[in-house]
């Protein structure tokens, strides 16, 4: 992997023309956003098809059930708009349904676009076609979510198995090493929880046991439901491994909601949880958090790494995102006590375009 360090305040004050990689993260107002994240490219690269005219690039959304998933579309809109003498977005949503996505897809691939971005439901369904598209010379991309395999043209997004590590040793370092956890995953199935939950354990220390794994779809609502069923079922709970911060916040608040103690618990960029732990962690000693971002910024990546190869550039076939670990050290840092708990804080969009989309 050849990295390369980005300080996303400086790029985001940059004009249209300046590059990291040859690839822009411009805005035109600064945004307050986590600014030491990293992106890996590898050395294996991806060659570009130089194609002229009006581009239309699809993206199939594999559902848009959470608030990440609005703001990455909202990133997404505002980078077409700012480019709509070059392309048209064409978007469609899966809504959870893997067999609509692929329908999705398909139906993309007839209305012949010149490059195809995917958020997989499944990381395995998609693969026959993204390989469809990908030999009709679409430009694929998957990005945020893994697809197994190699039948894409580039792929952008954090690396799931690492920020499950990293997640997990700080959920069996709060803890001493001991104690009994429930760990809450996204949508059922899906191959980024299966990795995160993977390198999330091998930094279990053998006094950690877990009581159980369930589904939450990354939704707090839903999390809150499936947690308050862990409570009955478990008298003793020391600890909640989570992959999103919704899911985490549900948790917690079922926790508070059988007067149970509130305890360290993990997740991501998800505003709420951060104002959770805020308002929170004066009366709960052993709470603590710690979470690392997913980028809602990626989509734009994305976007303008399909530009970049159908103007016949090169780009990696890798991009990875490594974000940094929010904790109860420098979670002020980040939180926006201001904005809905919805928000998720490592994004382009300005606080008062994220006040208008949640209003």
């Amino acid at each position: 992997m050849t990295e390369y360090t980005i300080d996303r305040r400086k790029l985001l004050m940059m004009g249209a023309g300046a590059a990291i990689g040859s690839l822009t993260l411009a805005r035109g107002a600064l945004a307050d956003v986590i600014s030491n994240a990293k992106i890996e490219g590898s050395a294996d690269m991806a060659n570009g098809t130089q194609k002229s005219g009006k581009m239309r690039i699809g993206f199939s959304n594999g559902f848009s059930g959470n608030t990440w998933r609005t703001q990455n579309l909202a990133s997404m809109q505002t980078e077409a708009a700012a480019n709509k003498d070059k392309y048209d977005l064409i978007t469609v949503d899966g809504q959870g349904d893997i067999t609509k996505q692929v329908n999705d897809i398909e139906d993309l691939i007839a209305q012949n676009v010149d490059a195809l971005l995917v958020i997989p439901n499944s990381g395995t369904a998609v693969v026959p076609a993204l390989r469809k598209a990908t030999r009709a010379g679409i430009i694929t991309i998957p990005f945020n979510l893994p697809v197994e395999g190699d039948n894409w043209t580039a792929f952008i997004g954090t690396d799931p198995k690492k920020k499950g590590a990293t997640t997990g040793k700080f959920l069996n370092d709060a803890l001493g090493g001991k104690g009994k956890i429930v760990a809450l995953g996204g949508l059922p199935g899906n191959s980024y929880t299966a990795e995160c939950w993977a390198g999330a354990q091998t930094q279990f220390g053998s006094g950690i046991e877990v009581l159980a794994f369930k589904d939450a779809s990354w939704q707090e609502d839903k999390a809150k439901v499936v947690m308050a069923d862990l409570i009955a079922a478990y008298p003793q709970i020391d600890g909640i491994w989570c992959d999103g911060g919704q899911d985490a916040a549900g948790g917690l608040k079922a926790l508070m909601a059988a007067n149970r103690p509130l305890v360290p618990a993990t997740g991501d960029d998800y505003n709420g949880l951060l104002k959770l732990y805020d308002a929170q962690k004066a009366a709960n000693p052993k709470f603590k958090i710690g979470c690392v971002s997913e980028p809602s910024w990626e989509g734009v990546v994305a976007l303008r790494t399909a530009m970049k190869l159908l103007s016949g550039q090169d780009a990696p076939r890798r991009q990875i995102i490594s974000p940094v670990l929010m904790d109860d050290s420098n979670y002020s840092q980040f939180i926006k006590k201001d904005l809905p708990d919805g928000v998720f804080v490592d994004t382009l969009l300005t606080d008062d375009e994220l006040k208008k989309l949640f209003s």
